[in-house]
């Protein structure tokens, strides 16, 4: 009996340790002055990369007027986390003929849940 309550304890605690993840976002956004620029160049798409690899693709002319609710944005980069995780990521954002617009690393917190960064155009 006692091997059988030893056994069962085992097993619990086992499976009782998952891990668990959680969706945290990351979002890219500018104002009206950088959507007026981009505009005086003939950028009409941007296409954001994480890590090399393409998120989404979306028009220039979208702006924002301040700092965008959690999971909204020019662009968002949603990654699942454990718990207590904090991983670094290189970001690049390309216009229609594959130009370089913006480019930079970025930083998620699990225990954040979201975080945004202000892209600001400029040459």
């Amino acid at each position: 009996m006692k091997k059988l309550i030893f056994l069962s304890l085992c097993i619990v605690s086992v499976y009782g340790c998952t891990k668990e993840k959680f969706a945290i976002n990351h979002s890219f956004w500018y104002r009206s002055a950088t959507a007026d620029d981009l505009a005086a160049y003939g950028i009409d798409e941007l296409t954001l990369f994480v890590d090399g690899v393409e998120i989404s693709t979306n028009d220039a002319y979208v702006h924002y007027t301040g700092e965008p609710a959690c999971g909204t944005g020019n662009f968002v980069y949603m990654d699942n986390m454990f718990k207590r995780e904090n991983k670094t990521h290189s970001y690049t954002i390309l216009d229609e003929g594959d130009s370089l617009i913006f480019s930079g690393s970025f930083q998620m917190k699990q225990k954040t849940g979201c975080e945004a960064t202000e892209l600001v155009f400029g040459f």
